[in-house]
Order: C-alpha cells, then structure tokens, then sequence
C-alpha cells in the first residue's frame, strides 16, 4: 500500500510541498533513489537509508572538508 492513500488530504499536500521544496533545495529524496534502484539494478542491494544519506552529505561537501568560498 502507498503511504499516500493512508494520510489524509492536508497530509498529502503538505507531502507534495515538502518533496517540491526539498527538491529546489538540493535534499535527496531516498524513496525517489529506491524506485530508480529496483528498475535499473533489480539484482543488487540498495543502500541504506543512513548510508543513502551519509553518501549524499559526503558528494556535497567532499568527504568532509567543506568546500565554499566563506
């Protein structure tokens, strides 16, 4: 089941906002990775959540050294 049909309206709306916003922002979205994953590599295994997320933050900013101009 489709966590969407379970949430109310409001819920649904908000979920859409959110995932709009976190896009123009640049935050990954793990579940959007995961229906990429089980179609383009059916025989592997996906990554974590954290490991989805600790990948993305460490692409960002290089491993831990923060690259900007400040």
């Amino acid at each position: 089941m489709n966590g969407d049909q379970a949430c109310p309206k409001w819920k649904r709306a908000f979920r859409k906002i959110a995932n709009v916003l976190n896009e123009i922002a640049g935050v990954p979205n793990y579940e959007r990775y995961l229906e990429h994953f089980r179609k383009a590599h059916p025989d592997e295994t996906p990554l974590t959540e954290a490991e989805f997320h600790r990948r993305a933050i460490d692409e960002k900013y290089g491993g831990g050294s923060i690259r900007r101009c400040c």
